[in-house]
């Protein structure tokens, strides 16, 4: 039987660290990217599409858990699982969009390259995950934090698969309709392949999404375990001959990269040697949803400030992105179950108190 015991496997160590190693391909990426990709003549790297395509598929898997699991429990409802994503996503993407904002201004009367003042009306249709949006109520990112529109798609497919999975429990099946209407435009966009697009990664999550439901229905044993791992390495090999390079979310690969990702999470069944790393791997995927935030902002800064010598500015721009999104996590993402809490002890549900709320990977 599929487990996340910690103390009984590696899959829950494992999806931790893969969501760790996601936000450093992103970082470490794009600060090649900007360093020696643009004034070295090195080629640029993909690794940062690569690690967003970590992060969608992990998020996939990750919530359909959740949602499996907490629903099992009578009095989960859809405002709990509602305002558990919010308190999740917004406790660090509000506070850094303030900071990303405060350091675009800094940099702009510093008259570093690359950086523009942005409108309020940007920085609202933002901050309300309006990034990308079809029609007049969307529009691009804010400044410099071109990163964040991959950020809203997910936003939005929380709340459209959750309010489809109410629905179809038979459990708050209004509230659920109405909001997975409220919530479909974006992740429907982004479901197919096309030019304005950023390629079916709504596709991917939903393998994700429904690798966890294969998962839990296979009978888990050595055997499985040793044959999964050996698959991994095939199907790595196989999403490499698949992918168009410079088009990572290309749909033709994806479904390699998503039963890649799930035979990893089976075969970290049959081990348990990531236990005595399980601190090291808890710290740094503590604060990589908000190293994903702010490092683009960061690293434009460092380079603007220190283009040469590159190594140097490549070190440096890593270094600092990590510290400063590993002190904003611990003031803002580290609490976001206390958030979700007091938002509903405020709203008067049944499940009110935090540490009701089940520990997450995501």
């Amino acid at each position: 039987m599929f487990s996340f015991d910690r103390t009984k496997n590696d899959t829950s160590t494992l999806l931790d660290l893969l969501r760790a190693l996601a936000a450093q391909m992103v970082c470490v990426g794009h600060t090649w990217n900007w360093t020696f990709g643009q004034f070295g003549g090195a080629e640029p790297t993909l690794v940062p599409e690569i690690g967003v395509l970590l992060f969608f598929v992990l998020s996939g898997f990750v919530i359909a858990y959740t949602l499996h699991d907490r629903t099992k429990s009578a009095s989960y409802s859809l405002l709990n699982y509602s305002v558990e994503r919010f308190a999740r996503i917004y406790s660090a993407y509000a506070p850094a969009l303030f900071l990303i904002a405060a350091l675009d201004y800094v940099a702009f009367t510093l008259s570093l390259p690359s950086f523009q003042l942005d409108s309020p009306t940007s920085f609202l249709r933002n901050l309300l995950m309006m990034q990308g949006y079809q029609g007049e109520w969307g529009g691009g990112t804010f400044g410099s934090a071109g990163q964040l529109s991959t950020l809203a798609i997910e936003f939005h497919i929380y709340f459209f698969v959750g309010g489809l999975f109410f629905l179809c429990k038979g459990r708050n099946r209004l509230a659920g309709l109405l909001l997975a209407i409220a919530a479909a435009a974006l992740p429907l966009f982004h479901i197919a392949e096309r030019p304005n697009a950023s390629q079916s990664l709504f596709a991917l999550w939903l393998l994700g999404f429904g690798g966890y439901f294969i998962a839990i229905n296979m009978k888990i044993d050595r055997l499985m375990t040793v044959a999964c791992a050996v698959l991994s390495f095939f199907l790595f090999w196989r999403w490499r001959i698949a992918h168009v390079r410079g088009n990572e979310y290309a749909l033709a690969a994806q479904p390699y990269f998503a039963m890649w990702f799930l035979s990893l999470a089976i075969a970290a069944q049959g081990q348990n040697w990531l236990l005595r790393s399980r601190s090291v791997v808890e710290f740094f995927a503590g604060y990589s949803y908000t190293l994903f935030l702010v490092h683009y902002t960061i690293v434009k800064i460092i380079v603007g400030l220190m283009p040469a010598p590159l190594w140097m500015t490549f070190a440096t721009a890593i270094a600092v992105s990590n510290l400063v999104a590993w002190l904003l996590a611990r003031a803002t993402e580290a609490h976001h179950k206390q958030f979700a809490g007091w938002i509903l002890r405020r709203l008067g549900s049944p499940q009110t108190r935090a540490e009701k709320l089940e520990e997450a990977t995501s």
